[in-house]
């Protein structure tokens, strides 16, 4: 091949091309794909990525513009991460330069050095250790910073620690160190959160595995250095984690490198202390809780090897690992792992393409595996490894039970016998746990007299009541307003408030125990900063007697003490408008009711439901998830829903509601849909919302191949429609939900 002399670049906007430009003379052809480069484009100089070079371009080299400059010298991203990405592009049919860019850190995207910076490490010194604060009498901020470093479990501490606790310490650390009482090392900035030292200081955790154990953990082992994707499938409480940690110190000892992506950023600091007490190793974290610069050491740490474990959600797929070697799924199931605007990607079904890509091995974990990875280990896609022994000693499986609460009095959505129950555990000294998937303190108010609601105004739905601060909130489209006193249309004075949230249910249980403390965790009392860690560590420490929560509690969380669980609707998932339903309400049953019985003491789950006779209730009772599964699988495959057929959902939203429908018309009238059902344009589940009419048009064909090779010829044309322009769009390949 010729000298290349062009560039093929991919810019951060939603287009689907790609740019050609001239390397400048002065580069000496050192432009290597993956490089990032500074470009013109347009009126505006923008950061662009190399996706390939060639030694011709289809446009006169008189038109291009020449590569202003060249930013890196070694690609940030490596070759098989843009293969990687090339490839979601194409599959999930989105603008390449947009699906490339969202694997990058921000402050890498907006241009800056993939080098690891240096930063100041303080530490006491001899003099410091032995200095009585009390002789700094006369400078107290450093008094009270020396007592504060004397007092801290770790060695060193840097910047971002002591912005933590302190405000304003830069100037009473430097008059220490003036003192000799400190002194200051530069090191490389780290974001690791574990390291030899810490993890021995915290001690090495070993459990013995138990038989099932064993062989899991011994099949994965075995296939180190090959592609194979295995599903784990254990029952809460199992040791799903100690055969994540068997296998990941085996990889450790090959110097391999080990991606763990889990669904919730809520679930990353309690896998992280569960590593850092075992492995001996420099773990990073990646998630969008940590700030630009966290990120950014972060991700450089483990794109130059430094980090061998890397913990992160659903974007930390796209991390360059050089020597990768087990990419592992924990809540496989979970719909976190699917992007649900801009590049919908779901994050489980890349990593399989990239443990393929490099010929690695793929783990997906759950007590509940979505149906996708059950129908695939039928087909002998994936290796099944069952753990069915909880792994705690003397730990049993809960004994569950339905509640029928047909023409029961019901106080605030908890029955009397649940209330009974409540009282029973707590004299027993066992944590009740109370699972409810609605936020707030009532789904609504309503006029006894007129039957008016609290509709929102933007949105085809009703505005939550939140009791503390006596707000109305919507809580598809944000918007908030004060809650009346008397009815707006007919000027009655009682309002009823039917329905209960998970604050009504914390303020009917402070009346009825106003001695025990109740904890409430959903996202209102998380908002604030370290709230959820805090709550967390009252729930598993037992000084919160009463758990209250949405599916936030449900995940993997360990709560020893807890002995009974209350699900005080399980109807919201029987009747739902999306498919997946009752898939994702067996999900959260059997997820939540998993925090219950994981210690010495017995569990019991009750679940409260006005349709005690549902078949799939009783199917989940009687034969447990698996059992479940397999009646829902049928009925999926009679109706011939995913894993049985593959979906495609084109979105769109409008003020206007016309021109969502002849947008959707157009885009049917220009598709050959030789081999493709077609449903629609209808209206999405919630037709409007945050002021926008939402309408949709559904693809679903028995063959995956047929419909992408249907949509590569399709979506360009999509583009060039007249009603494209007044609209948002999107397409939404393999959607997790219908709304």
């Amino acid at each position: 091949m010729p000298n290349p002399v062009i560039a093929r670049i991919a810019v951060p906007l939603p287009l689907y091309n790609l740019f050609d430009y001239l390397l400048p003379d002065s580069s000496g052809h050192c432009l290597q794909k993956g490089c990032r480069v500074r470009v013109q484009f347009g009126k505006k100089q923008l950061v662009g990525i190399v996706v390939s070079l060639e030694a011709e371009s289809d446009y006169p080299l008189s038109r291009l513009k020449p590569i202003i400059e060249i930013i890196d010298q070694q690609p940030v991203l490596p070759a098989d991460l843009i293969k990687l990405l090339e490839w979601a592009a194409g599959y999930y049919h989105h603008p390449l330069g947009d699906v490339i860019f969202s694997a990058l850190p921000k402050r890498l995207r907006e241009g800056e050095g993939a080098e690891l910076k240096q930063e100041n490490h303080w530490s006491l010194t001899s003099e410091g250790h032995l200095c009585d604060a009390e002789d700094l009498k006369r400078a107290p901020k450093q008094a009270a910073l020396l007592s504060y470093l004397q007092h801290s479990a770790e060695l060193e501490l840097t910047a971002s620690q002591l912005n933590r606790d302190w405000d304003n310490w830069r100037s009473p650390l430097q008059g220490l160190k003036k003192k000799s009482l400190v002194s200051a090392e530069l090191k490389i900035q780290n974001a690791g959160i574990a390291s030899a030292s810490v993890a021995e200081k915290a001690g090495k955790v070993h459990c013995e595995l138990n038989p099932q154990q064993a062989i899991a953990s011994q099949q994965l082992i075995e296939a180190l250095g090959s592609y194979q994707t295995f599903l784990l499938q254990g029952i809460t409480g199992s040791g799903k984690t100690e055969v994540y940690l068997e296998i990941i110190e085996h990889a450790l000892q090959k110097n391999l490198q080990i991606l763990v992506l889990v669904p919730e950023i809520s679930l990353t600091p309690q896998l992280t202390r569960r590593f850092t007490q075992r492995l001996n190793t420099t773990i990073a974290s990646l998630h969008s809780g940590l700030n630009d610069t966290q990120r950014h050491t972060a991700w450089v740490q483990a794109s130059k090897g430094i980090a061998r474990v890397v913990i992160g959600t659903r974007s930390a797929l796209f991390t360059p690992l050089p020597d990768l070697g087990l990419i592992i799924l924990d809540e496989e199931h979970d719909g976190s792992f699917k992007q649900q605007e801009g590049f919908r990607y779901h994050a489980r079904d890349l990593a399989l393409v990239r443990g393929r890509n490099r010929n690695v091995p793929v783990l997906l974990g759950s007590a509940t595996p979505s149906f996708e990875s059950l129908e695939n280990v039928r087909q002998g896609q994936f290796t099944l490894l069952s753990l069915t022994q909880r792994g705690a000693a003397g730990a049993k499986p809960p004994k569950v039970s339905l509640l029928d609460v047909c023409r029961r009095p019901m106080d605030d959505g908890i029955s009397d016998q649940l209330f009974k129950k409540i009282e029973e555990h707590l004299s027993r000294q066992g944590q009740v746990l109370l699972f409810l998937n609605r936020r707030g303190y009532a789904p609504l108010l309503m006029c006894h007299e007129c039957g008016w609601t609290t509709a929102c105004q933007r949105c085809d739905a009703n505005m939550t009541l939140h009791h503390h601060n006596q707000r109305l909130r919507c809580h598809h489209c944000g918007y908030e307003k004060a809650a009346p006193t008397s009815c707006p249309d007919c000027g009655h004075e009682s309002l009823y408030i039917p329905g209960a949230g998970t604050e009504r249910i914390e303020v009917a249980l402070t009346e009825k125990f106003p001695a025990v403390v109740i904890s409430r965790i959903d996202r209102d009392t998380t908002r604030r900063k370290g709230e959820l860690d805090k709550k967390l560590n009252q729930a598993r420490s037992g000084e919160a007697q009463i758990l209250i929560g949405t599916q936030m509690l449900a995940k993997g969380h360990d709560f020893p003490n807890v002995t009974l669980v209350g699900v005080l609707n399980a109807d919201q998932g029987l009747f739902s408008a999306d498919f997946r339903g009752t898939e994702h309400m067996a999900q959260l049953i059997i997820q939540v009711s998993g925090r219950v019985g994981r210690g010495e003491k017995a569990g019991e789950v009750i679940i409260q439901t006005h349709h005690p006779e549902h078949p799939l209730l009783h199917s989940l009772l009687e034969t447990g998830y698996t059992g479940f599964a397999k009646t829902a699988l049928i009925e999926r495959k009679q109706a011939s829903f995913p894993p049985f057929s593959y979906m495609v959902i084109v979105r769109c939203e409008s003020i206007q509601k016309d021109n969502a429908i002849e947008f959707l018309k157009q885009c049917r009238e220009s598709l050959n849909y030789q081999g493709v059902e077609l449903f629609g344009p209808l209206p999405a589940p919630m037709e409007r919302r945050a002021g926008r009419y939402r309408w949709q048009l559904i693809l679903l064909s028995a063959e995956r191949k047929n419909l992408h090779a249907i949509l590569r010829h399709w979506v360009p044309e999509v583009h060039k429609l007249k009603a494209a322009n007044k609209v948002r769009w999107s397409i939404d390949v393999d959607p997790q939900d219908m709304f």
